[in-house]
């Protein structure tokens, strides 16, 4: 797939959006970002007021391949063009792999939110979501919403800071979450070098923080629950949905377990609305499919995944 949009914001607004239409959406975006792609997110009856456009060109380009086995690969994409016997897009001259760096616990970057940005009724929200982000935006903008009043709030764990350095800060951010959602490779590297190689217990430990549950995303598609508040471990397969595409699937999960749990305040139920938007993404490589699906299925499929939900 050739110059198609997506991103974390992009697939949590997909998976949320077949049980909640009113969402208001958040980013910061560079002069060169396709006007189309917002106006497609406005088709779809999403309000992106909080999508601001700055002045200067942001690298938000990003190339993936995967091996057959469905494993991500290191490949470039020059080679992985040539390889194939196709011509390199010219939406890929001058691209470059982003290298994974430490976040900065003071200073911005071109994406980072900026609180006087987000329009003024984003705050009357019942339920906030924040993608998997850098360190700034989770620590300063989840502040700005709690002075709002309580609110459900969910958090994507961001790579740049799910590193041994940040260890004693994480803390800072747990505390009070509704959920904090993060794969299993980030809580690892978090807890590189540390006691423990048991991922309940990381999981367990990252409750204790504040976090009133904790979910990580294995690599089979999997899920696990660790529920706080009553000390309760669950396990959660993939819905047996075919994977044509493995991009957006742990964001997708995020939309929808926000739409569970605020639905239903069960975050062992969240789990499983969050495990069927992760279906509709897989299912498709056009990254519009998953937001087009028959009245009916959603709710099919949580009645038949539920079935699935093991209590440890």
């Amino acid at each position: 797939m050739n110059d198609v949009p997506g991103g974390h914001l992009f697939y949590t607004a997909a998976g949320l959006q077949h049980w909640e239409k009113n969402i208001g959406l958040i980013a910061r975006i560079g002069k060169d970002y396709p006007d189309e792609w917002i106006e497609k997110l406005r088709h779809f009856g999403m309000d992106t007021r909080g999508i601001k456009r700055i002045p200067l060109p942001l690298e938000q380009r990003f190339f993936i391949s995967f091996s057959e086995s469905g494993g991500k690969t290191n490949q470039q994409p020059l080679a992985h063009y040539a390889n194939n016997k196709l011509t390199l897009p010219k939406q890929l001259l001058g691209y470059t792999p982003p290298v994974q760096q430490d976040d900065s616990p003071t200073k911005r970057t071109g994406e980072t939110i900026i609180a006087r940005e987000i329009p003024q009724d984003y705050s009357d929200a019942r339920s906030i979501h924040f993608c998997s982000m850098d360190f700034l935006t989770h620590s300063l903008i989840t502040q700005h919403f709690r002075q709002f009043g309580q609110k459900i709030m969910t958090l994507e764990a961001g790579g740049g800071y799910m590193v041994p350095a940040f260890y004693r800060t994480i803390p800072t951010l747990t505390k009070g979450l509704n959920a904090f959602i993060s794969s299993e490779e980030k809580v690892r590297s978090l807890f590189f070098g540390r006691r423990t190689a048991d991922v309940w217990e990381m999981m367990e430990e990252i409750a204790g923080w504040g976090a009133e549950a904790v979910i990580i995303q294995q690599g089979n598609m999997e899920n696990l629950l660790y529920d706080s508040v009553h000390k309760r471990k669950y396990r959660l397969p993939p819905y047996p949905a075919k994977v044509i595409n493995r991009i957006g699937i742990n964001a997708a999960f995020c939309g929808g377990f926000i739409a569970g749990f605020s639905a239903t305040y069960d975050p062992a139920e969240a789990l499983v609305y969050g495990n069927v938007a992760s279906s509709f993404v897989a299912e498709g490589n056009q990254p519009y499919y998953s937001m087009d699906v028959i009245p009916g299925l959603c709710s099919a499929r949580i009645e038949s995944l539920k079935k699935e939900l093991i209590a440890l």
